[in-house]
């Protein structure tokens, strides 16, 4: 009579599996010696013998999951062996024998009479054994009454069952370690960044070539991340959520680009050229400025960054000459944006302001325009760890 073995590889079903496993009930033993019609010497024997193997076959599955684990799985970001299967069906597959014998023992103790209406498809091997979830009968009598041979047989299932279920607590363990970093993004973060220095460090003369080609590059992946920032989102959430779904190769392009890209923000844009020239020392100045504007308070009417501040702020920036107001707007909008949390007042606003500061004393202009200066100049001190104008910029900006 045969049983139904298959098992879905879920985190569910190994929990079931290892709540079967851990049962140490004698009297489902002697029940299971009955319905299975395992009553001869030869085959309690035959099936001591057989257990044994398996046993030892468990044993060696047991030190690949541990060796596995204790070669940095968890500590590791990427994976190349999460690409197909989720935690529970790759660690279900490493321990693949143990589970297959284990049903196969689960079948041995099954009772060998068919019924009417059973039919394979619900006939499931787990239900239906004496050392599963079926219901059983209890023994009168105890292991001291049955022979040598039914006592080393039962001291082989226990051993048995005891090694298949530490098998089944590791494999659980690294499942619940995996589930805690997908669910904690500080410590995604942390695993996210430590491996990323390592990346960076293994792959720093790819990157200096990419910084100097200044080729364009194009990962799926940051381009992701980058829209996760601008709409404020937490970028650990996401770094999360991608925790052992990238292999390998995804893992060290995305850092490759990651970094390259981050040394290239050091460089000027095209739209920085025509707004300063190639000064770069005042574009660093104005983009410090513009990320962290709003610690200068700049908070207007209707909790806007006013058009009055934004003038002083436009003639602050110093822009080559005939560069238009909206030009310089929208470059502005670009960095604040990254950052910011007011509302910058339009154009409209802004030349207005400009209206109302020419009409002021020239030495009250200079004044406010003074105070306005200071301010920013000590934003800088602040933000500013180094205003050099050398190229080893781009080596600072990939930690070499």
């Amino acid at each position: 009579m045969a049983y139904d073995k298959h098992i879905d590889k879920t985190e569910d079903e190994l929990r079931k599996l290892r709540e079967v496993y851990a049962q140490d009930d004698i009297n489902r033993y002697f029940d299971g010696l009955e319905s299975g019609r395992i009553n001869s010497e030869e085959q309690i024997i035959e099936l001591t013998n057989h257990i044994r193997e398996s046993d030892g076959l468990v044993r060696l599955e047991f030190s690949r999951l541990l060796r596995f684990k204790q070669s940095g799985f968890i500590e590791q970001y990427a994976t190349n062996c999460n690409k197909l299967y989720d935690t529970s069906h790759l660690l279900m597959n490493k321990m693949r024998s143990g589970l297959s014998r284990g049903l196969k023992l689960l079948e041995a103790f099954c009772e060998k009479k068919r019924r009417k209406g059973q039919s394979k498809s619900n006939r499931k091997v787990v239900d239906s054994s004496k050392m599963g979830n079926c219901a059983y009968t209890l023994s009168l009598w105890g292991l001291e009454h049955y022979k040598e041979s039914v006592k080393i047989l039962y001291e082989e299932v226990c051993h048995y069952n005891a090694d298949l279920t530490k098998c089944i607590d590791l494999s659980l363990e690294m499942i619940d370690q995996v589930n805690y970093v997908r669910t904690h993004p500080e410590y995604a973060d942390e695993i996210y960044n430590k491996c990323h220095e390592e990346t960076v460090l293994n792959n720093r003369t790819t990157i200096k070539r990419f910084i100097k080609l200044k080729v364009n590059l194009e990962n799926d992946i940051y381009t992701k991340m980058e829209e996760w920032e601008k709409k404020k989102k937490a970028l650990k959430n996401l770094k999360a959520k991608l925790y052992h779904t990238l292999d390998i190769d995804e893992w060290n392009d995305l850092c490759i680009v990651e970094e390259v890209m981050l040394a290239r923000q050091q460089d000027m844009t095209n739209e920085e050229r025509a707004l300063w020239g190639d000064d770069k020392q005042k574009v660093m100045c104005a983009r410090v400025v513009y990320k962290y504007l709003d610690e200068l308070e700049p908070k207007g009417q209707k909790g806007m960054v006013g058009g009055m501040f934004l003038a002083r702020l436009h003639r602050w920036s110093n822009l080559l000459p005939n560069r238009g107001l909206e030009y310089w707007y929208e470059y502005f909008i670009s960095i604040y944006a990254c950052n910011g949390q007011l509302k910058p007042a339009k154009c409209s606003a802004i030349k207005a302001a400009k209206c109302q500061i020419s009409k002021l004393e020239f030495s009250e202009d200079e004044r406010l325009q003074a105070e306005f200066e200071k301010k920013i100049e000590e934003l800088l001190k602040k933000h500013m760890t180094s205003m050099q104008k050398s190229e080893d910029d781009e080596k600072e900006a990939v930690n070499f």
